[in-house]
């Protein structure tokens, strides 16, 4: 790659993070409290929600909250809370948060190159951070809205050092909902299933200098129909367990885990003649330790390793009943079975140091992955990281990160068994290089700006309408996928917190991602008559994003606020959602109008899109209880996205129309009361 003046530029400045605060060891995340993010419109009260506001994300669709980091698929972005990787963080993908909004403390948010004890991944990285365990008192949160009700406890034991938390959210409305649908339904037919829940549990005890914690979570989905008749359901699981010591070692301190995971999901589709279903499952047991220690007042290390192993299965199996339909006695025939997908383990091991003297701030590190996918694949792979932070005044800090990832093929979201079983395809690799400065301003302000520059020198773009993963020629599937690339972008940030009346949380972000892209050239009759291979902007590209998030106290307990939102569209390239470009053309048999494709470098982009969202929230107290109650309201505005096109004809006239769905709004009421 050609050195460009945004290359240099990136090695001259580092990326933006809150001025005030001095990550030790890290690579400079964007790091916030969930008090912060609280009162943020749209977000309906979650934390994860508003990584949509910040610098640096894009979305697939406004409303499912996908965050797309500099340009790549959501399931490349990585969600850790506490240590323990949280496999899909909103329920059907698209739904509310599957974890507890009261749960989640902070988060730290990297865009680039992460500490070097996070691999596996060419997205960002979210480093959640648990609600501490109480100490002093029992502590408890209930909430009502239009969707959930959930509970959060904590209750501490100080005669002997434990301490118990306890958190879920069942979805009531669309379990009532299908209640009184089936209830009141008058003719025979398939019952309607809307079941969602979620639940988190953590047991704390003190050993000696040390603790340990046992934590437990998980999410379960199961919405469509059942029963007799045509059918469609779909249900989507996990559940972690994870048991962590950790306890003074020498200087340091020492940690060491072990987790247990399961993930299903399962679809079902069909009538009474036939009917198919197809699962997926994964069960994975890992575990990982880890020493960090500050040897001086200018030197600190870390150091550790984990291991994960992942058993994969699939389960396709059809259900007919040949005959007549009328026949009772027709018998019923199941073909198919369980099917293994992968058999993997992850391994690594990873050392970082933090060497601070004056206003420099220097920290090195290396990873090394090993994956092994019986009998496709053993690679180990070497990742260098490098972090520098220069403070060139009380207010003015430049910061540079850099580092070479590497992951396994991936489709848009994650599913169970997805990444390990795409290890045959081959190892993705991109190099990210980030920069830009911070300003603390007057006013509590702080000012960021960032340049990023990532190569990827090999991606496999997996198609999520077919199973690459089961092909005849893995190897040969995995290279018709595989691209080089680059992406580039400038991000800006303003921020302001609720210190006091109001605050601010403002982003822009210019983003460039290009993959080598084989190109099928047509005549006017639509027919193909060449190829080439070229670089074109990928189908997630959103070019400009922009972002205004504005909180306001006001007297008698009242907070209001409101977000602004626009990007513009990505290319109309075909896919899962969006349609591709057609022009007008001549049937060549017939004479008449009719769509044609155009050649894939000529496809346009879908209009931009612009969206406004608005909270206002009322805080008092009744008794020992201090209660809020709040309206959320996502697209308050009432905008339309459109993210594809229909191509027909009317009366002998050719005809583009935009997907005619209506705005989507999604309003949240609720109250919530604190003990």
């Amino acid at each position: 790659m050609r050195t460009t003046p945004g290359v240099l530029l990136a090695l001259l400045v580092g990326s933006v993070s809150q001025a005030e605060e001095t990550p030790t060891g890290t690579g400079a995340p964007l790091t916030f409290e969930s008090s912060e993010l609280h009162d943020l419109a749209g977000t309906w009260g979650e934390p994860f929600r508003s990584l949509m506001v910040m610098p640096g994300v894009s979305h697939v669709i406004s409303g499912a909250s996908l965050p797309v980091v500099r340009g790549a698929a959501p399931s490349s972005t990585g969600f850790y809370l506490d240590g323990v990787r949280v496999p899909q963080l909103y329920h059907l993908w698209v739904g509310p948060s599957t974890l507890h909004p009261e749960l989640v403390s902070g988060l730290d948010f990297h865009r680039g190159p992460a500490p070097a004890r996070f691999g596996r991944e060419l997205g960002g990285t979210v480093d959640a951070r648990l609600l501490p365990p109480s100490t002093d008192t029992v502590r408890a949160v209930g909430s009502l809205d239009l969707f959930n009700v959930g509970v959060l406890t904590q209750v501490p034991l100080a005669s002997t050092g434990t301490e118990f938390t306890l958190a879920g959210r069942f979805a009531y409305t669309p379990w009532i909902a299908a209640a009184v649908i089936n209830g009141i339904r008058g003719t025979p037919g398939p019952d309607l299933v809307l079941g969602l829940f979620d639940y988190q549990a953590r047991i704390t005890q003190s050993v000696g200098r040390g603790s340990l914690r046992l934590f437990a979570l998980g999410s379960s989905d199961d919405a469509g129909l059942s029963g007799t008749g045509d059918v469609v359901r779909l249900g989507t699981a996990f559940h972690r367990v994870d048991l962590r010591l950790t306890h003074p070692l020498g200087v340091g301190e020492a940690e060491a885990a072990i987790t247990w995971g399961q993930d299903t999901l399962g679809a079902t589709g069909g009538g009474e003649a036939s009917r198919i279903t197809v699962g997926l499952s994964e069960r994975t047991l890992g575990a990982r330790m880890a020493w960090r220690a500050s040897l001086s007042q200018r030197l600190a290390v870390e150091a550790g390793a984990d291991v994960e192993r992942r058993l994969a299965d699939v389960n396709q199996s059809t259900t007919f009943r040949p005959g007549e339909a009328d026949d009772p006695s027709r018998p019923t025939v199941t073909t198919g079975g369980v099917q293994t997908l992968a058999r993997a383990t992850f391994a690594g091991a990873y050392a970082q140091a933090t060497w601070t003297q004056g206003p420099w701030q220097l920290t090195p590190g290396l990873r090394v992955d090993g994956y092994l996918l019986e009998p496709a694949l053993n690679q180990v792979v070497v990742e260098p990281r490098l972090h520098a932070r220069a403070a060139l005044s009380e207010t003015v800090a430049l910061r540079l990160g850099a580092g070479l990832m590497h992951q396994a093929p991936a489709h848009l979201l994650d599913a169970p068994g997805v990444e390990a079983a795409a290890l045959r395809l081959g190892m993705q690799r991109a190099l990210q290089v980030e920069a830009g400065a911070d300003v603390r301003g007057p006013a509590g302000f702080t000012f960021g700006a960032d340049v990023f520059v990532h190569p990827m020198l090999r991606t496999v773009e997996l198609d999520v309408l077919s199973f690459d993963m089961l092909a005849d020629d893995p190897v040969a599937r995995g290279r018709e996928r595989t691209a080089e690339g680059h992406g580039y972008g400038v991000e800006l940030m303003a921020r302001r917190p609720l210190s006091e009346r109001w605050s601010l949380l403002a982003s822009y972000t210019f983003q460039r991602r290009t993959l080598s892209t084989r190109v099928e050239r047509r005549d006017d009759a639509g027919q193909v008559v060449g190829a080439e291979v070229m670089p074109l902007a990928s189908a997630l590209e959103q070019m400009h994003v922009l972002n205004a998030a504005v909180t306001v106290k006001l007297p008698w307990g009242l907070t209001v606020g409101t977000t602004l939102h626009y990007n513009t569209g990505a290319p109309e390239a075909g896919g899962l959602l969006f349609s591709y470009t057609q022009q007008a053309g001549v049937d060549p048999v017939k004479g008449t109008a009719r769509w044609r494709p155009v050649d894939r470098d000529q496809v346009a982009r879908l209009p931009g899109y612009f969206r406004v969202d608005g909270r206002v929230s009322k805080t008092g107290t009744l008794g020992p209880l201090a209660v809020e109650a709040w309206l959320d309201v996502f697209n308050l505005s009432l905008t339309k996205e459109a993210f594809r096109y229909t191509y027909g004809s009317e009366k002998g006239q050719l005809v583009r129309k935009p997907f005619g769905l209506p705005p989507v709004t999604l309003p949240s009421l609720g109250i919530r009361a604190r003990y």
